[in-house]
């Protein structure tokens, strides 16, 4: 049975979902178990990567790591499948960052991803910030079949999730529609005899990213009234279990765990990648787990006796090759991805104002590199070094950024061992560079000031490593050539940039003197910014000389590798604190201390 209501204006719409049946309860003594699968940050990939991984056990420090193959949707669906048919009735959430991320994504704006996501019977889902980056016609039709009109509407199709979707913390910002819910905030399941009541948080990081018509709730204190009021009128309605779906991030969700009101079991975390062998506890009784990214699948076991929580069993499993892919999702894969190998592939993506096209099938290899190419570091990452030095080389400016992604798929230099004993070629593909940069941006250059530089990583560097974490927002730090920053992770926020030098000289750079910056520009920017950062003059497009036209990251990279601009990179950073880093540290990005707080709004 399934029962759909609404509730007053004011209180938001509230979805509920009654499902008859036994479901999964395991009764031994009294006691019933509801089991969740937790699965985020897909990042539309759909076949299996590489990816370094810590020996020994997933989410604990490590002095040493390996690069493995993980994911494929083919294979996660076979464990689920599995999980299912050995626990019927397990839940299964899809939380954040789930139909942007790669080729197939980009040039269909996700729409290549729908088809192998439904098929996985997905329960409930939140969408993630990258979710929103097509845009609000995309956006609009994808979570609510809603069509805007030009310019900001979409001409075409777009595929539409089959389950459920929840953001409590965003609503319209436009005439005629102030407050009202973009989605449904809560949900509430039963299976079993058991009701459990869901809330739904997706990413407060968008307004930085485009402009949406929606708003965006923001600030400790008032994520805490929300979570607490729909936590209090879920269990007025019977919620026996009530979990949190959130793409705050495992930071902000830990945060948050100190100081809601009792009422919540789980946060269920996404969006900031990081893998938690073991919950992270909190004052409220909240546990908060994250399930790494799409190389994981995370089980967790809610037990209850007499209607009230006794147990949580947090369980992960790997997505490697030891799991048989399911055939028919294989096929949905296989499908998706046909146009993209063509012989004759030739696609633009079906945005406004972009200029990416699409003319070689994307196995095609566009060179080799003598060392493994990632974004595995929260400060800074081997590709954001190689990228930005070749940036720099190509446009001949004094210093170029590359945006902090966390997406990536590892490229291994040629020689590395790879986990089962196989020798990497060190080719990078066409389809590596869209998993670095699977968005339609160009590359231009412009002036800065020192001062203004200086601003600009100090802000880079209080999102990511803030004490205050509802002062993180963003991906990790942006990568830099040309300059030597060094920098102490362990100051206080506005403080952390030590000395600013040239790279090539060694000298200081002072407040006052200007430099020629690469970067890039998207087609919403101000004709002031340069990646997404404000304060930069004379902004004009990164130009080939040869046939004029606007060079894109993918085409920069490809020319890079083909013409042997790839050296040993120069890492930009000097971190005088010495603090772990992952994996000697379990997070990638340092979890601050949740006694802590500065509020932030």
């Amino acid at each position: 049975m399934v029962e759909i209501t609404r509730r007053t204006a004011a209180a938001g719409i509230a979805l509920v979902v009654l499902v008859a049946g036994c479901g999964d309860s395991v009764r031994e003594a009294g006691e019933s178990t509801v089991t969740f699968l937790h699965f985020n940050d897909l990042h539309a990939h759909l076949t299996p990567h590489l990816d370094w991984v810590p020996d020994g056990p997933p989410g604990e420090p490590s002095e040493t790591t390996r690069i493995a193959l993980r994911d494929g949707i083919a294979r996660l669906a076979t464990l689920v499948d599995r999980i299912r048919r050995e626990t019927p009735g397990a839940i299964l959430m899809n939380i954040g960052d789930t139909y942007h991320g790669g080729v197939e994504a980009l040039f269909t704006v996700g729409n290549a991803i729908a088809a192998p996501v439904n098929a996985l019977g997905i329960d409930v889902g939140v969408p993630g910030n990258w979710d929103f980056a097509f845009g609000p016609g995309v956006t609009r039709l994808r979570y609510r079949g809603e069509s805007l009109p030009p310019p900001l509407g979409f001409e075409g199709t777009v595929e539409r999730p089959n389950f459920p979707n929840l953001a409590a913390n965003v609503v319209f910002d436009e005439p005629g529609r102030e407050g009202e819910p973009f989605l449904p905030p809560t949900l509430l399941l039963e299976r079993g005899g058991v009701r459990i009541g869901f809330i739904g948080l997706t990413s407060d990081i968008v307004p930085r990213m485009l402009a949406s018509g929606l708003d965006f709730l923001q600030g400790e204190s008032a994520y805490k009234a929300l979570v607490d009021r729909h936590a209090a009128a879920l269990r007025a309605e019977g919620a026996q279990i009530v979990v949190v779906m959130s793409e705050l991030g495992v930071h902000k969700d830990h945060r948050l765990a100190q100081v809601i009101a009792p009422g919540v079991d789980v946060i269920f975390s996404a969006h900031t990648h990081e893998v938690t062998a073991e919950p992270l506890t909190s004052a409220s009784g909240a546990i908060v787990v994250e399930a790494g990214n799409d190389g994981y699948l995370g089980r967790m076991d809610v037990t209850l006796r007499d209607r009230r929580v006794v147990r949580r069993r947090w369980r992960l499993f790997t997505i490697d090759p030891g799991i048989p892919p399911d055939p028919a999702m294989e096929e949905l894969v296989v499908r998706a991805r046909v146009p993209f190998l063509a012989a004759d592939v030739d696609m633009e993506v079906p945005l406004p104002f972009t200029v990416e096209r699409l003319r070689e099938p994307i196995d095609t290899v566009l060179g080799t590199v003598p060392f493994a190419l990632d974004r595995r570091g929260a400060l800074e990452s081997s590709f954001n070094d190689l990228f930005t030095d070749a940036l720099r080389e190509m446009s001949g400016a004094d210093v170029a950024i590359t945006p902090g992604f966390r997406f990536d798929a590892v490229s291994p230099a040629a020689g590395d061992l790879i986990e089962g004993d196989a020798i990497a070629s060190g080719q990078v593909t066409l389809e590596d560079a869209y998993r670095f940069f699977p968005i339609p941006v160009t590359l231009s250059v412009g002036e800065s000031s020192g001062r203004n530089l200086r601003e600009v990583i100090e802000g880079l560097l209080e999102r990511v490593f803030s004490d205050d974490a509802f002062r993180q927002a963003g991906g990790w730090v942006d990568g830099f050539a040309g300059l030597n920053v060094e920098v102490d992770l362990a100051r206080a926020d506005g403080r952390r940039v030590v000395g600013l030098t040239r790279q090539d000289t060694g000298e200081p750079l002072g407040d006052d003197d200007i430099v020629r910056v690469a970067g890039c520009s998207r087609p919403v920017d101000s004709p002031m910014n340069l990646c997404s950062h404000p304060g930069f003059a004379r902004v004009s497009p990164l130009g080939d000389a040869d046939g004029g036209e606007v060079w894109t990251p993918v085409r920069l990279l490809a020319a890079a590798l083909e013409d042997g601009i790839v050296v040993e990179p120069s890492p930009a950073f000097h971190d005088r604190s010495a603090r772990p880093r992952w994996p000697v540290d379990a997070f990638v990005q340092p979890l601050p201390d949740p006694g802590g707080r500065g509020e932030h709004r």
